[in-house]
């Protein structure tokens, strides 16, 4: 094929391809003038190509279709569901001989008349007017939006090039960003050279043009594959009696060509399933209190070197039920592991292999073959799917695409003596931690840090990449890098040093390596050595930087209107949660020493007395009272007032927050130290001292530096090694076996077993009998267990004086 030749063909593919999705557009739309002149010109264009190529056939459909836009351009015919079906089969048809000519065959005659006659204007009678027939509607950033002049620009002189030369040239510009990147740190590191200075200004622009035009050589913007899929809709709605609009969003994003191609096909199968199996027909919708066109839709962003493809319709959603009912039938699972599986499990069914939720094997659907294809194929690429559906209301597919080659300003920083880098997008502001101590705050084990008036969680690089260490982070010495995600979630990174920001060619990594969680690429140092590329949203995402609801000040919001980025006012840092009751308390950060989740069997209620194990110990539950426990998994706030401890059940964390400390007056013997408005809702504020006092239960296992006095008991007395043992180690005291030790207190029953030596050791007398022998007996009762316990405690202090 000569190079004429292999133009025309490029050229009629790119106007055919542009042609099908206006066409669907204008049928939706007949009234705009703009869209039917694009459509008449891809024709009248064609027309001519094939004249000058003598293409006898292809010039007479192109001319016979010309002539019927022709008509309606002037206003003498009306665009009708008809007409617009047989331009679109003669575009198809063009498009099959187009296939033929490049493989250098013939295509077989007949069927060119049929096409024709179908575009006359009786041919149509009997048919329904555009805008009774069901037909796919195009929004968002479909060709509705394209400028008229965009079809003419599209049409542009091209040559073919192998994708391995493409791939060279990309390396070869990767290598020259890279030399430019050494030779800009050496010139940093010997001073100031004007000489050098302009020169290198200007390599640097015209690298960076090179740069940009070599990357757009493999990229492709995502309306190219988009702009199917309005033919692909209408057609298919047609057949099977449904309307459906389509939206796009994202279609400026660019993907490598071939990772479009790869793609399409399982594109194309989800597209055909949301309209089988998920869009109910007009009637249906309309009993269901929905419009009666529905909505596919398709959204597609870049973050870091990978592409977020969300598919979403508004259908009826996914039965799992039925989706569990139909695996049992067809032996993909038992019925036992379906009865193990959640909603998440039973959604994930659908990628099964020969299962299919449909109850006829149509031409679109219902052989169980597609689903676990277009995973394979996403999965293949390095990418994921995956699915979510609320019935009655619709179904999502989330899709994560992978760039083969993507370049980006990325900030390079240092940890542990380790170059790391991360998109400079994500970075809002670089703050020396040293000039922010005051700022910085530990909520528990968890650290917060101050931004700009905000309180936002803080974490540091190094323990994210190597674990946390036993030995206390000094903060003072990292430089915080605040994040912010695209979610709108930030959060400050702590690393040892920020080095530079410079442009890196980011490279796909092994999908073993990208499920940690850690890592989005690799990319390489201006001298060659490798570096990781940091997915930071993942890492905010595994280390919980935004499960929670994000702050009020995050939303600009202040605290009972007292505290504000630029407030000196003093203020009370605690956490805001909401307990088990349902209303919004808070508690002072101090008091927090960690946040944990625990299973439901770990608590322990009976009468007055709660406990839940943590850790091996048991630990006090309060905030329990008057309500019921949650079913699964429980969240407690872990209290500690420097000896004891009590954990506080609640039902949500909701944030770190400051309070005045101004709060209002509670009333007398309450609760709470008082009372603070935040977002103008009334909060109360635990009082630390009245909930640790009514609790009072030392945590003798957290007293390690406390010397216990020593006990002596009667060493032939069976009730005193069974019942007093345990009440006189429960008060503190070590009880010794042993003659030759000295202790800090005797025991003595019944005046018997006193023990002999010549220190002076306080003695305890306990008597048998509930009533004492006279006046002069100042024995206890060793049942009476108040009296007894106080004594143990008094001649505890006596002895600690």
């Amino acid at each position: 094929m000569d190079d004429l030749l292999a133009d025309f063909v490029a050229e009629t593919r790119e106007m055919l391809e542009a042609s099908g999705g206006e066409i669907v557009a204008w049928e939706a739309d007949p009234s705009d003038r703009a869209r039917l002149d694009t459509i008449f010109r891809f024709v009248h264009t064609v027309k001519g190509n094939c004249g000058f190529f003598d293409f006898p056939r292809l010039e007479r459909l192109s001319h016979a279709a010309e002539d019927a836009l022709a008509e309606v351009r002037a206003g003498r015919r009306q665009p009708d569901n008809a007409l617009v079906s047989a331009v679109l089969a003669i575009i198809d048809r063009i498009g099959e001989m187009t296939d033929a000519i490049e493989a250098g065959g013939e295509f077989p005659e007949g069927g060119d008349d049929a096409l024709i006659a179908a575009l006359e204007e009786g041919e149509s009678e009997g048919e329904a007017p555009a805008s009774q027939a069901p037909a796919a509607e195009t929004s968002g950033d479909a060709p509705k939006d394209r400028p008229t002049s965009q079809p003419t620009q599209a049409i542009q002189r091209s040559i073919r090039l192998p994708v391995e030369l493409l791939d060279e040239v990309m390396k070869g510009v990767s290598d020259l960003v890279l030399a430019r990147n050494d030779l800009a740190r050496r010139l940093r590191e010997t001073g100031n050279q004007p000489t050098l200075d302009g020169p290198f200004e200007r390599l640097s622009a015209i690298l960076a043009g090179v740069r940009d035009s070599t990357t757009r050589m493999r990229m492709q913007r995502l309306e190219h594959l988009f702009g199917s899929f309005p033919r692909l809709v209408r057609d298919l709605s047609n057949d099977l009696g449904k309307q459906v609009m389509v939206d796009f969003e994202g279609g400026d994003v660019e993907l490598d060509r071939e990772m479009v191609e790869m793609v399409r096909d399982p594109l194309t199968h989800i597209v055909r399933n949301a309209i089988d199996h998920g869009i109910e027909k007009p009637v249906d919708r309309q009993m269901a209190g929905k419009r009666e066109i529905g909505l596919l839709r398709f959204a597609a962003r870049q973050s870091g070197n990978q592409i977020s493809l969300v598919i979403s319709d508004d259908g009826n959603g996914i039965d799992t039920e039925r989706l569990a009912a139909k695996a049992v039938e067809a032996g993909v699972r038992t019925p036992q592991e379906i009865a193990a599986m959640d909603e998440r499990a039973k959604l994930d069914l659908i990628f099964e292999p020969g299962l299919s939720t449909a109850d006829q094997v149509s031409a679109v659907s219902g052989r169980g073959v597609g689903m676990d294809v277009v995973r394979a194929n996403i999965l293949k690429i390095g990418g994921s799917i995956e699915v979510a559906s609320t019935p009655k209301d619709g179904t999502s597919f989330y899709l994560k695409l992978p760039l083969t080659l993507s370049m980006m300003s990325a900030l390079t920083v240092e940890t542990r003596g380790q170059i790391f880098a991360l998109p400079r997008s994500f970075a809002d502001e670089i703050a020396f931690a040293r000039t922010h101590m005051e700022e910085l705050a530990r909520a528990g084990e968890s650290q917060m840090f101050t931004y700009r008036g905000r309180r936002i969680p803080c974490i540091a690089l190094e323990d994210v990449l190597f674990g946390a260490s036993s030995a206390p982070l000094d903060w003072g010495r990292k430089k915080l890098l605040v994040i912010r995600l695209a979610t709108g979630d930030v959060f400050a990174l702590g690393v040892d040093q920020v080095l530079d920001h410079e442009d890196v060619v980011v490279k796909p990594i092994a999908p073993a390596i990208v499920a940690t969680g850690l890592y989005a690429g690799t990319t390489l140092l201006d001298d060659g050595r490798p570096m990781m590329l940091l997915d930071m949203p993942s890492i905010a995402a595994k280390f919980g930087l935004v499960e929670q609801p994000r702050s009020r000040s995050d939303r600009g919001e202040t605290v009972g209107g007292a505290t504000s980025g630029g407030s000196s006012q003093a203020t009370i840092h605690a956490m805001l949660y909401r307990g088990l009751d349902g209303r919004r308390r808070a508690v002072r950060l101090g008091l927090v020493r960690r946040i944990e989740t625990i299973q439901r069997s770990a608590i322990d209620i009976e009468g007055d007395r709660a406990q839940v194990v943590i850790d091996d110990r048991l630990i006090t539950l309060v905030g329990h009272e008057g309500s019921e426990l949650p079913e699964g998994d429980c969240r407690l706030l872990r209290l500690s007032d420097g000896v004891s401890e009590l954990a506080l059940i609640v039902a949500e964390v909701l944030d770190a927050i400051d309070l005045p400390e101004n709060l209002r007056a509670p009333d007398a013997e309450s609760e709470y130290e008082g009372i603070a408005l935040v977002e103008g809702h009334p909060i109360p504020l635990i009082d630390g001292h009245t909930l640790f006092a009514r609790h009072d239960r030392p945590d003798t296992d957290a007293v390690t530096d406390t010397i216990s006095p020593t006990c002596r008991l009667p060493e032939d007395s069976e009730w005193a090694r069974k019942i007093l043992e345990p009440l006189v180690i429960a008060a503190g005291y070590t009880v010794l076996r042993g003659e030759e030790d000295e202790s800090d207190l005797s025991i003595v029953i019944d005046g018997h077993a006193e023990p002999s030596g010549e220190r002076k050791t306080p003695l305890l007398h306990l008597r048998s009998h509930r009533d004492p022998r006279d006046a002069s007996d100042t024995s206890i009762y060793r049942y009476d267990r108040e009296a007894l316990v106080a004594a143990l405690a008094r001649l505890r202090r006596e002895n600690a004086a």
